[in-house]
């Protein structure tokens, strides 16, 4: 009898054991996933970089060219108008002299005036309507670099998105100093601890949720612009206009907490220079710092999360065996 119940017991302590392996090996495989999504994140960031930072030696160099060619703009032109002197002068010269002087010279062109001259720096022909030409040309660097710089912030914009995906699908857990914030949502925290202190809880919920959702409304209505600028130092501001009377009777009613979130809010859409559409937008957010978090931030962060998936997954492996 001992025996059948030996026997009893032994299907279930496999069945046991059973789960537990498929349990580590299901915690292995999205371990897995996850490590090899941020290491192809992060591979395309690093990519990104990396063509950013030769766009940008592209745009140096383009700066330099310019600053070169803005010189060489600057004499040309200055020898242009030396040309326009010597012709008047020689033009009043002539005018002086008498008309025989004037016939003997008839045939004659002045070696500043003939069609073709010789560069100082080379041995290629050119006349007026090229010197013209290439004082046109000077110009274009403008737009090319124009150009660059567009296509600059593009590639930048670019990487900004795939760092807010590459966040997205990072876990939500808390305690992070780098995080996903979306910009323009009013948080909701202070509006309940407020109505607590007037209302019962059940009454208090509800009244929150009511305020909140009201001044929500506000802040996204671009209508509504609670700034004045001032002059610091020379350079005009835009700072809270403290004397709103919004937000002075939404202090009067609901106190600094309430006040201190709406205010808050607002200067995160401004910094982010959204004020003119209040759309809420996903950012990267240094919550230590209380700012946006910069590309490098963003991606230190993103390399120590793949170290440390990278450990947890030798930490599992050495316990499996």
């Amino acid at each position: 009898m001992a025996e059948t119940g030996d026997a009893g017991r032994l299907p279930t302590s496999l069945d046991v054991l059973a789960s537990d392996v498929h349990s580590r090996l299901e915690f292995h495989r999205y371990a897995f996933m996850d490590c090899v999504g941020i290491k192809n994140a992060l591979h395309c960031v690093i990519e990104e970089r990396e063509n950013l930072q030769q766009r940008q030696n592209a745009i140096d160099q383009l700066v330099a060219e310019k600053d070169s060619l803005t010189k060489k703009n600057e004499e040309l032109a200055a020898e242009l108008e030396s040309l326009k002197e010597q012709l008047q002068a020689r033009e009043s010269s002539d005018q002086q002299q008498g008309s025989g002087f004037q016939q003997s010279h008839s045939g004659m062109a002045h070696p500043r005036l003939m069609p073709k001259r010789k560069r100082q720096s080379g041995d290629e022909d050119v006349d007026e309507h090229e010197l013209m030409e290439d004082l046109s040309v000077i110009d274009n660097p403008d737009q090319v670099l124009n150009t660059e710089l567009e296509a600059t912030r593009k590639e930048i914009s670019d990487i900004h998105s795939k760092l807010i995906e590459g966040f997205t699908d990072l876990s939500t857990t808390g305690g992070r100093n780098i995080a996903l914030k979306n910009i323009g949502q009013l948080d909701d925290r202070p509006f309940l601890a407020a109505c607590r202190k007037k209302l019962p809880a059940e009454e208090a919920r509800e009244k929150a949720k009511e305020v909140h959702r009201v001044w929500q409304g506000h802040i996204q209505n671009p209508e509504w612009n609670p700034f004045k600028t001032v002059t610091v130092e020379g350079i005009p501001k835009e700072i809270i206009d403290v004397d709103d009377d919004k937000l002075q009777g939404l202090c009067a009613a609901w106190g600094e907490g309430v006040h201190k979130a709406v205010v808050s809010c607002l200067v995160e859409i401004q910094e982010s220079g959204r004020l003119g559409d209040r759309n809420i937008v996903p950012e990267v957010w240094n919550y230590k710092c209380k700012r946006k978090a910069t590309h490098s931030e963003s991606i230190e962060y993103l390399f120590g999360q793949v170290k440390r998936l990278s450990d947890a997954k030798s930490r599992t492996r050495s316990s499996a065996r």
